[in-house]
């Protein structure tokens, strides 16, 4: 369909930069889809051959579409933002084109069958790219049919030619709230793995700082208080295992010895040979 790669583009490709911030380009992508559904419905009302409405209850209906637009351009970024606000529009669409169909007098069963396949493609389309293509089928599918119905009745209205345009604007309509979806969903998934992360390396950190405590409780570091035996210097350990004192600070330290005579000791031991 020659419109296809247009939407294609305008919802794939970055938005201008006046419209470069996410909220900006959600009410953009939101007005254009809503104008477009607009514009179509209320052609499908002025151009249908079986008037079921007054023409003044039509000129209200088409001008009620129309306000739609400056509404959707005006309401506040955290409306537009909310989990419950493409839900709410979507079922308000639908219920608006399901009805307008029957109003306008285009109520057959193809376009009927058609119009909730395309709810259904949009329901189990991985991606909006695939629900496009396979609304590009679906159209041209009952185009082919509508083809077939007109060339055997021999007349051919504004209203047939204005149906399948409707269908694709509705199939992406239906395709951007699913991307929506599909996107936040991914988002909470990414969250909550990113949470996961914390908490296991939150868990790794903590064990890294025991390791480090245990570590540093054997490093040869004496400190604190060290129970010593006051008559032969030997050394209680936390177990209550006595040491001598060369060989405990030689394994609680990096100290060593060598050993030699004190000047009091040499007197005592060596009466008299300082002199």
């Amino acid at each position: 369909m020659p419109g296809a790669d247009v939407i294609v583009e305008v919802l794939f490709k970055d938005p201008p930069k006046s419209l470069a911030s996410p909220s900006a380009a959600l009410r953009f992508g939101f007005v254009l889809l809503q104008s477009l559904l607009a514009i179509v419905l209320s052609y499908q009302l002025l151009f249908s051959e079986e008037k079921v409405l007054p023409q003044e209850v039509e000129q209200l209906l088409i001008v009620g579409l129309l306000l739609l637009i400056p509404v959707l351009m005006s309401l506040p970024t955290r409306v537009l933002e909310s989990d419950w606000f493409a839900s709410a529009l979507v079922l308000g669409d639908t219920a608006l084109t399901t009805s307008i169909i029957y109003l306008s007098g285009n109520n057959s069963s193809g376009l009927y069958i058609t119009y909730f396949l395309v709810i259904l493609i949009a329901a189990f389309s991985t991606s909006l790219k695939q629900l496009i293509g396979l609304s590009v089928i679906l159209c041209i599918a009952y185009g082919v049919l509508l083809a077939l119905g007109v060339k055997e009745s021999g007349s051919l209205s504004e209203s047939h030619l204005l149906r399948i345009p409707m269908l694709f604007i509705m199939a992406t309509f239906y395709g951007v709230f699913a991307e929506k979806v599909r996107r936040e969903r991914h988002s909470k998934v990414e969250l909550i793995d990113y949470v996961a992360a914390l908490k296991q390396a939150e868990k790794e950190r903590e064990s890294l700082i025991r390791q480090l405590q245990d570590a540093l409780t054997k490093v040869k570091v004496l400190q604190g208080i060290l129970p010593i035996c006051a008559r032969c210097k030997k050394i209680r350990d936390g177990k209550g295992d006595w040491h001598a004192m060369e060989s405990y600070i030689r394994e609680h330290s990096d100290a060593d010895f060598t050993h030699g005579v004190c000047p009091e000791c040499l007197n005592k031991l060596y009466p008299g040979y300082s002199e």
